[in-house]
C-alpha cells in the first residue's frame, strides 16, 4: 500500500502531532507501507490559502492507494478534498480541529467553512473520545470515525520515593514540556510561580521557545521578576536530555487551556510524575484523579494552591507517583498505535475498492 500523507510547515518539529506522525510512520514502513510524507505549504493559513490552487494542481492522487490528510493542512487541501475523493479514499488526521483548539471568535465561521470537506472524509482518526465527539458534533458521521491514541514508550519505571526538601538540600524540581504558544498557558503558570516563589524548588520549562514571538515576549516578561535560580529556560533538548528531565523531576505541570490529547502527559506518567493540569478537554480523562490534581485555565491563584499542595506534601506526591505508573500501564504503546492506524487505512482502502468494483 503507498500512502500520501499530507501535512504543513516542518514536519521536523518537535511537537505531538508531528512526534505522533513520526513514530506510526516509522512503525507502518516496518511492515512494508510505503508512505509519502508531502508538506503542501507553510503552516499559516494565509501562506496555505496562497498555495492551494498550485499545490492541487501538481499533486497526483492516482498515485496513491490512501491520501491521509493533517486537519492542519485545512487551507491548501480544503478545496481539493472531494475532487481527490472520486479518485482515492481519503482519510482526515484530526489530532484538534483549528476552529475549537485555537481560532479567535471573528476566525470560527472560516474555520469551520475551511475544515467542512475534511468531516466528510472517507476515514477521521481522531487521538482521543473527547477529539470523537467534537468531530461528531461538527458534522461528522460517527461510523466513519476512529480513534488511535498516542503511544508511549514503556519504562521500567517504579513510583518516585518522595523527597522531603526539610531533610536533603537540593531542590523539588517542577518540569513542564510546551511551546511557549498561548493555548500552553505558560503565562499563567509563571504567574503562579510569582505567586509562590518557593525557597526549596526550581521550575523548569523544556520547549519551543520561538513559535509565537509576541507570546515569547510576554513569557520573558514575566520571567523577568524572578531570579535565575527560580526558574530554568533550556528550551528544545534532545530525547536524552528530554528522558533525564522527566527522570529527575518531582512533578510535571501544564496548564493547556486546551489539548488534543497531550502526549506529554502520558510521557509523564509513564515517568511515574505527580501531573497539575487544567481540567480541559480530554486531559482529566488521560491523567485521572489517581495521578493528578487539575485546575481551571487561566487560574493562576488556583495553579498556585495545587502547586503548593504538591511541594507541601511528600505523601500526596507518592500517592499520586504510583498513581501515574498504574495510568500509564493502562495506555497503547506504539505498536498498539500503529496497528490501530493501519487498520483504519486498510479499512478506507478497502471500502473504496468495493465501491469501484
Amino acid at each position: 500500500m503507498r500512502v500520501a500523507f499530507i501535512t504543513v510547515g516542518n514536519a521536523q518539529r518537535l511537537t505531538g502531532g508531528y512526534l505522533y506522525h513520526a513514530r506510526v510512520f516509522d512503525g507502518l514502513r516496518a511492515q512494508g507501507l510505503m508512505i509519502d510524507e508531502i508538506s503542501a505549504s507553510d503552516a499559516p493559513l494565509e501562506a496555505q490559502l496562497a498555495a492551494s490552487a498550485a499545490f492541487g494542481a501538481a499533486f497526483e492522487p492516482q498515485l496513491y492507494d490512501v491520501i491521509v490528510i493533517d486537519a492542519l493542512a485545512r487551507g491548501v487541501c480544503g478545496p481539493w478534498i472531494e475532487r481527490w475523493r472520486t479518485l482515492r479514499p481519503v482519510v482526515a488526521m484530526v489530532h484538534q480541529l483549528p476552529s475549537v483548539a485555537e481560532a479567535e471568535s471573528a476566525q470560527i465561521v472560516r474555520e469551520q467553512q475551511l475544515e467542512a470537506p475534511l468531516l466528510r472524509a472517507d476515514r477521521l482518526i481522531a487521538v482521543s473520545e473527547h477529539g470523537r465527539e467534537i468531530l461528531i458534533a461538527c458534522g461528522a458521521p460517527a461510523d466513519r470515525v476512529a480513534i488511535v491514541s498516542p503511544g508511549f514508550d514503556r519504562l521500567p519505571i517504579q513510583p518516585k520515593q518522595a523527597r522531603d526538601r526539610r531533610v536533603q538540600d537540593e531542590p523539588l524540581r517542577v518540569l513542564c514540556v510546551a511551546q511557549w504558544i498561548a493555548r500552553k498557558g505558560l503565562t499563567t503558570l509563571i504567574a503562579a510561580w510569582q505567586q509562590l516563589r518557593p525557597a526549596d524548588a526550581v521550575l523548569e520549562l523544556i520547549g519551543e521557545t520561538d513559535a509565537d514571538p509576541e507570546y515569547a515576549r510576554e513569557v520573558q516578561a514575566l520571567l523577568a521578576g524572578l531570579a535565575a535560580e527560580q526558574v530554568i529556560v533550556r528550551g528544545v533538548v534532545t530525547d536524552d536530555e528530554l528522558q533525564q528531565a522527566y527522570g529527575r523531576a518531582d512533578l510535571f505541570v501544564l496548564p493547556s487551556r486546551f489539548e488534543g490529547y497531550g502526549m506529554v502527559y502520558a510521557e509523564a506518567l509513564a515517568h511515574g510524575l505527580p501531573i497539575v493540569a487544567c481540567d480541559v478537554g480530554p486531559v482529566p480523562a488521560l491523567i485521572t484523579p489517581q495521578a493528578g490534581l487539575f485546575v481551571p485555565p487561566d487560574d493562576a491563584s488556583a495553579l498556585a494552591q495545587s502547586l503548593a499542595r504538591l511541594l507541601h506534601d511528600p505523601a500526596l506526591r507518592a500517592q499520586l507517583s504510583a498513581g501515574a505508573i498504574g495510568r500509564a500501564a493502562a495506555l497503547p504503546d506504539w505498536a498498539e498505535t500503529t496497528r490501530r492506524f493501519a487498520e483504519v487505512l486498510t479499512q478506507a482502502a478497502s471500502e473504496a475498492s468495493n465501491r469501484s468494483a
